[in-house]
């Protein structure tokens, strides 16, 4: 072999050698100096609400949220400093009762760099089939809503400090949608009432029965754990059924959370109360909107039972629902109330109009004021004669 030949080989293996040694050598640690900032859901709804940011940074930092008009008046972090990784830093945000999306950032810095993440939060929309109601208000949230500004004709008075006030909303097509609302009692680990709008925007679709048990992310582990059911003869029983929401994946599966269960014995919640919540889809949807406030009492009940994660779990002693309908076009009148209680029980047979009662009755039960925004649509006057008209003498019902 000549010796150019071997020097141009010798060149060649030392050159294969060095790429040997750069590619092989002792690997970069990419988890070494994680520095990343997240929050759970960057697009929400219109509503109040709040959610977990989590840090991954493994000395110390700051957090400072930013919007490009300026100072962020709408959202606060419970914590802007802090040191090592951190996953529960809560994101608070109010209404946006406004017809735009807004936006921040969620800046962190520890001292010679900065990430950043992106949150939006929807406007507010009209959802169709709801003449009677602006539609403005909370979306996802927490914290006393301000009905001068929901004017949601579902929602119940909002007055009982022992109660954390929450609502969700979904996406489709482009527009945010509210879902349902809800008091909820985290001593007993049940919601004492779910409030939501009816009709067949929300009936009509194929979505069906998700099964997507979650908690509730708005209460996180403060939620009640669904997962593996509860023991004995109790049924996960849905207070917002599934079936009343299957316009669209999203709005089924927040009826699968943690918050919207109850155990419920399974002979109520297969026999009478399914009975029920049919009646209220059929007549949902022979109207323009049905407004329902679905619940529970508790009060007299000393009965526990655990959810999957071990937490101890009301049982309810009875189930009711309020019922206002809003129909442009009856002949049998344009609004029309019905109410229900019944007690935590099997019963034999269906729902009849024996079993039905006026909003005062059941107002006088439960201690709740129901439709607290009716007088403002219809006057105080008429409000007060429909809450007080009894359904089983009307043929809008029977």
């Amino acid at each position: 072999m000549k010796y150019n030949s071997i020097i141009k080989v010798a060149v060649a293996v030392m050159a294969v050698c060095g790429l040997m040694l750069t590619s092989c050598g002792k690997p970069e640690d990419k988890t070494r100096d994680v520095f990343n900032v997240s929050v759970k859901s960057p697009k929400v709804g219109s509503g109040k609400g709040q959610q977990f940011v989590s840090v991954k940074c493994s000395g110390s930092w700051t957090l400072a949220l930013v919007a490009d008009e300026g100072e962020v008046d709408w959202a606060e972090l419970s914590v802007t400093s802090g040191q090592g990784d951190k996953n529960n830093v809560v994101l608070k945000y109010e209404v946006n009762a406004t017809e735009s999306t807004r936006s921040l950032k969620i800046v962190l810095d520890n001292g010679s760099r900065w990430t950043e993440c992106a949150f939006e939060q929807a406007a507010t929309e009209k959802h169709p089939d709801d003449d009677p109601d602006d539609g403005s208000g909370s979306g996802s949230g927490q914290g006393s809503m301000d009905l001068t500004k929901t004017g949601w004709l579902e929602l119940p008075a909002m007055d009982d400090p022992a109660l954390g006030y929450y609502s969700h909303s979904f996406q489709m097509g482009g527009k945010t949608y509210r879902n349902y609302s809800f008091g909820w009692s985290q001593k007993d680990r049940v919601a004492l009432w779910v409030a939501y709008p009816l009709c067949k925007f929300y009936t009509n679709g194929s979505a069906g029965r998700t099964n997507a048990w979650a908690l509730d992310p708005l209460l996180g582990e403060d939620s009640a754990a669904p997962f593996g059911g509860y023991a004995g003869s109790y049924a996960r029983g849905h207070q917002i059924p599934s079936a009343d929401r299957q316009c669209c994946y999203d709005a089924n599966a927040q009826t699968f959370y943690g918050t919207n269960m109850t155990p419920q014995l399974n002979d109520h919640n297969e026999g009478i109360w399914a009975d029920l919540e049919g009646k209220v889809r059929g007549w949902a949807n022979t109207s323009d909107t049905t407004y329902v406030v679905t619940g529970v009492t508790v009060s007299a009940s000393s009965k526990k039972e655990e959810d999957s994660y071990g937490n101890s779990v009301t049982i309810p002693d009875a189930y009711f629902k309020a019922i206002l309908k809003y129909s442009k076009s009856s002949t049998l009148g344009t609004w029309n109330a019905a109410a229900f209680y019944l007690e935590h029980r099997a019963y034999s047979g269906n729902i009849t109009k024996s079993h039905s009662m006026s909003i005062d009755e059941l107002e006088e039960i439960t201690g709740i004021d129901f439709f607290v925004n009716l007088p403002a649509k219809v006057g105080e006057e008429q409000a007060a004669k429909l809450e007080a008209a009894d359904p089983a003498s009307s043929s809008a019902w029977w």
